[in-house]
């Protein structure tokens, strides 16, 4: 990458709108009446989440465990593994039915890669496939693999221990809060110059992206941008925190990331409920743009660091009169 073509896709993320921040905020509240009742749906799996699921885990959870350590590292990693199969094969359903109801959540026009491209797609899927399998059972693993050793777990595991509904809320909001933050820092580290050809790279071969895409990385992003991130929070409470929380909240994470490399906005997502929350059309003009857009679950850190691409926000500013518009007619429909 030559100097001047870094200037100009730096120069691409400084603001050109006089008040993006209010331009946010707007386009935020026609979001939310554009979810219609998917709005009402996000809710209730949002609800359910920390009450019916969570006793599910309850219900799963042995009432004796002798070591603690090895219980630690097998619920992590297990349940990491079956998390990311289940939520990609979801993904993967949806992809192929190529149904009307699914399509109209696109978030842009451009071709699947598997139709842009077929032969460059199976060469670029079995590459992904190699790098999440080394990613997964060996990068993984060894992160890991203190704990097993010393017989001993990052959270408390006790039956006797095992949180509320409140305490897995409010240890799920301090995790995420400290994975946005560190996340985003992390990522865009990894887009300076002199650093993105060697790392971060791979995973910009998605350029439209597709939920596979969320766990493709260099084994040093995997690390750091993905597991490191995502414990963060788990790392700062130790055994203040509960395992079961841990596993709850990177079942989340999972299915957030999934759900934002998915290249769908689907109103029914329980990860965009909050405000200033980020998702596919916020994370999808960064694989295009490769600038800019650098958080995770929010965007406010790109807000206040002004690394919000201009792109991103011409967007905001088109579909926020799209927005109202549809939402002037709905309510014409109803009287």
């Amino acid at each position: 990458m030559n100097k001047n073509t870094s200037e100009n896709k730096n120069s691409q993320i400084k603001n050109n709108h006089d008040t993006p921040v209010h331009e946010i905020i707007n386009y935020e509240k026609n979001r939310y009446m554009r979810k219609g009742y998917g709005f009402m749906v996000a809710i209730i799996i949002f609800i359910s989440w920390f009450t019916i699921i969570l006793n599910i885990f309850k219900l799963w959870w042995p009432k004796k465990i002798e070591n603690e350590g090895k219980f630690y590292v097998l619920a992590c990693f297990f349940t990491h593994e079956i998390s990311y199969v289940i939520f990609n094969s979801i993904q993967f359903i949806i992809y192929k039915l190529e149904h009307p109801f699914f399509e109209r959540y696109k978030i842009n026009d451009k071709e699947w890669p598997w139709k842009k491209n077929s032969q460059e797609w199976n060469l670029l899927l079995k590459d992904s496939i190699k790098n999440v399998l080394a990613n997964h059972f060996i990068f993984l693993p060894l992160i890991l693999m203190p704990y097993y050793i010393q017989n001993n777990s990052l959270t408390r595991v006790e039956y006797e221990t095992l949180p509320d509904y409140k305490e897995v809320l409010l240890h799920t909001i301090f995790f995420m809060l400290m994975e946005d933050t560190s996340f985003y820092w992390v990522h865009r580290f990894l887009h300076i110059d002199s650093i993105y050809p060697y790392i971060h790279k791979i995973h910009h071969k998605y350029v439209n992206t597709v939920s596979i895409a969320s766990e493709y990385a260099h084994p040093i992003e995997y690390i750091f941008g993905n597991i490191v991130t995502t414990s963060l929070g788990a790392l700062i409470l130790g055994k203040k925190a509960h395992l079961l929380t841990y596993l709850m909240w990177m079942t989340f994470r999972i299915a957030e990331t999934t759900d934002g490399h998915s290249g769908y906005d689907f109103s029914w997502s329980p990860f965009r409920l909050l405000p200033m929350s980020a998702g596919s059309e916020f994370h999808n003009y960064h694989h295009l743009a490769f600038k800019g857009n650098y958080g995770s679950f929010f965007t406010f850190w790109d807000v206040i660091c002004n690394t919000v691409h201009s792109k991103y926000l011409d967007f905001v500013e088109k579909n926020k009169d799209t927005y109202k518009k549809c939402n002037e007619m709905e309510k014409l429909k109803e009287k």
